[in-house]
C-alpha cells in the first residue's frame, strides 16, 4: 500500500530535467572461518567496490544468500554508494560495519517503548516490505475493528496525509487523532507487536524483553503472559479507563530525586508524584496541571533542568489509583500465564516472577507506581553481551540505556534501531537492512528470502563471503 500522495507529472517547460536517482541502500555481508581472514577478504571487497562504483554497486544482487557457514566470521555494512561502503570498510566504522559470530553470547532484548512518539505513516515502508509484519498488523487492526470499533488502519495509513511542520512543532495545535490515549495505547502496542513477531519470524526472536509504561504489555504479551486478543482487548480498556480521568501533566526534569526535594518541597511527596526513574539524573514527575506547573516555576528558578511531557494525562501518579479496581477487575477476564521469554518488571525494576505475572492485581498496580525503567537496564547490562533492539520510532529508550552509568565501553555497537523518529531522513527499507545486518553479524539465522519483498524505489542487497584461499 502507499501513503504518500503521487507525485505531480512534472511539465518540462518548467521543471528541470531530473538528475540521476539516487542510488538506493544496499547490504554487504562477508564470512570467513577465521578473523584473519575476514580482514584480509574486507580489504579485497573494499578494492572491488572501488573498481566497480556505483555503477557496479547498483547490479548487485538484491537480497543478500550468505551460506550457512557454522562458527564462520561475519561482518555487514550498508551504503547507498561503492565509495562510502569501501571507506567504511577500510576504517572498520563500528557505527556502520558490524561484526561477529555465531555463538558469541549476545543476548537479544527487545525494547518496546510507550505512547508520545508515533506519528501517521509510522510502519508503511516496513508494511510494504515485510510480509510477516504486515500480516500481524492487519490481524491485530482487524481484532481492533471488529470487536472495539477502532479503525487503526486508516489513523496510521491516512490517505493523501502530508504533514504539516506546525503538526512536528507547534504544541498548541489541535492533538492528531493518532495521540489520543483511546487510539495511541492500542495502535502503539499493535505496531510494536507485530514488529516483534516479524523480526522473531525473521529468525531474531528475543532472549529478553522489556517495556516502557503500556510498553510493558506489550512485552508481557511478547513473552507469551497474554493471548494477543486478550491483550487488544487490555490495552484498549486500560487507555479508555485513563481517558476518563481528570486532566493531568507530566514533567521531565534532569536531576534525581534527592536534588527534588528541596527545590519541591510540599509538592513531592504531595500533589505531585515519582512517575519515573529513567537515569541517575532522569527523573519524570507526574500530578495535576497546576503542580506542574509550579514544578516548573520552583526548578527553573533553581537552575534545574525541565520540560514538560506531551502528554494529557498523569501517568504513575496518585491520580491514577483510583482505576486500579477496575483493572484489577478487566485483568480478571484475561488468561495470564508465566513469561517463556525473561521479562523485566516496570514497578520491581528486576525479573518479573512467575507469580507476579499471573496475579491481575500486580498488573492493576502497573498503572499508578513508579518507573524504574533505571532499575531495569541495570539489568539488562548485566546480560552477557547484550543487543537492545528497539521497537518503536527513534531511539528513546536505547538513548537512556547508553546514558545509564553501567553501559560496557562498547555499548554503542551493541544498539539496534528499527524504526525511525519523525524528523528522521532515513527510511524503513533502509534501518531494516541496517538492522537485519547487525543481527546476522551477531549471530542470527536471518531469513532472507522473507526481505525479498523489497519497495518499488529498487532497494537492494547484496553478499560477498570469503572462504579459505578465495575472496
Amino acid at each position: 500500500m502507499t501513503v504518500r500522495e503521487p507525485s505531480p507529472v512534472p511539465d518540462p517547460a518548467r521543471d528541470p530535467a531530473p538528475g540521476p536517482a539516487p542510488l538506493s541502500p544496499r547490504l554487504l555481508t562477508l564470512s570467513a572461518p577465521t578473523v584473519d581472514l575476514l580482514e584480509r577478504a574486507t580489504d579485497e571487497l573494499a578494492d572491488r567496490l572501488d573498481a566497480m562504483g556505483d555503477t557496479g554497486l547498483a547490479r548487485l544482487p538484491a537480497v543478500p544468500a550468505p551460506p550457512a557457514e557454522p562458527g564462520a566470521v561475519r561482518r555487514a555494512v550498508l551504503a547507498n554508494s561503492a565509495g562510502n561502503a569501501a571507506r567504511w570498510l577500510r576504517k572498520r566504522d563500528v557505527r556502520r560495519v558490524f561484526t561477529g559470530r555465531p555463538g558469541d553470547g549476545s543476548s537479544r532484548v527487545f525494547l518496546f517503548s510507550g505512547v508520545g512518539d508515533q506519528y501517521p505513516g509510522l510502519g508503511a515502508g516496513l508494511y510494504r516490505c515485510l510480509p510477516a509484519f504486515r500480516e500481524e498488523l492487519d490481524r491485530c487492526f482487524r481484532v481492533l475493528a471488529d470487536e472495539h470499533g477502532l479503525d487503526l488502519h486508516a489513523v496510521l495509513f491516512p490517505a493523501g496525509h502530508r504533514e504539516e511542520p506546525a503538526e512536528v512543532f507547534d504544541r498548541h495545535t489541535a492533538p492528531q487523532e493518532i495521540h489520543r490515549t483511546v487510539v495511541a495505547q492500542p495502535l502503539l502496542f499493535a505496531l510494536q507487536y507485530s514488529l516483534a513477531r516479524a523480526l522473531t519470524a525473521l529468525g531474531a526472536g528475543p532472549a529478553a524483553l522489556a517495556g516502557y509504561s503500556v510498553g510493558e504489555y506489550t512485552a508481557a504479551c511478547v513473552a507469551g503472559v497474554f493471548p494477543v486478543e486478550h491483550a487488544l482487548r487490555l490495552v484498549t480498556g486500560r487507555a479508555r479507563l485513563v481517558d476518563e480521568l481528570p486532566p493531568g501533566a507530566m514533567l521531565a526534569a534532569a536531576a534525581g530525586p534527592e536534588a527534588l526535594d528541596g527545590p519541591l518541597a510540599g509538592l513531592l511527596p504531595g500533589p505531585l508524584s515519582l512517575a519515573a526513574l529513567n537515569g541517575p539524573q532522569q527523573t519524570v514527575l507526574s500530578g495535576p496541571v497546576e503542580a506542574v506547573e509550579e514544578a516548573v516555576r520552583r526548578l527553573t528558578g533553581a537552575g534545574l533542568p525541565c520540560q514538560r511531557l506531551a502528554t494529557a494525562h498523569a501517568y504513575h501518579s496518585t491520580m491514577t489509583e483510583a482505576l486500579t479496581g477496575p483493572l484489577e477487575e478487566l485483568l480478571g477476564t484475561v488468561p495470564l500465564a508465566p513469561p517463556a521469554i525473561p521479562l523485566l518488571s516496570n514497578v520491581t525494576g528486576t525479573w518479573l516472577r512467575d507469580e507476579e505475572a499471573t496475579s491481575p492485581a500486580f498488573w492493576a498496580r502497573q498503572l499508578s507506581r513508579t518507573l524504574r525503567f533505571s532499575d531495569e537496564l541495570a539489568e539488562i547490562w548485566r546480560l552477557p553481551d547484550p543487543m537492545l533492539v528497539e521497537l518503536g520510532p527513534g531511539q528513546a529508550l536505547t538513548r537512556l540505556a547508553l546514558g545509564h552509568p553501567d553501559r560496557p565501553a562498547n555499548a554503542l555497537a551493541s544498539v539496534v534501531q528499527t524504526l525511525p523518529g519523525r524528523l528522521e531522513s532515513r527510511t524503513e527499507w533502509e534501518l531494516l537492512l541496517t538492522a537485519a545486518g547487525r543481527l546476522w553479524a551477531a549471530g542470527a539465522a536471518v531469513d532472507w528470502a522473507a526481505l525479498a519483498e523489497e519497495p518499488a524505489a529498487g532497494n537492494s542487497a547484496a553478499t560477498a563471503t570469503a572462504t579459505e584461499g578465495r575472496g
